[in-house]
């Protein structure tokens, strides 16, 4: 299975994204993380 580098960049820039979330709205985070986890 080959992954387009679009789409590699994307996923790139997501995982990004929340590791600036985490890093400056730590409460944020944590209120998203709350509510993925009551879905489970």
């Amino acid at each position: 299975m080959k992954i387009r580098p679009a789409l590699l960049r994307l996923l790139a820039l997501v995982a990004l994204g929340l590791v600036f979330l985490a890093y400056f709205q730590p409460s944020l985070m944590q209120g998203l993380s709350e509510q993925i986890w009551a879905c489970f």
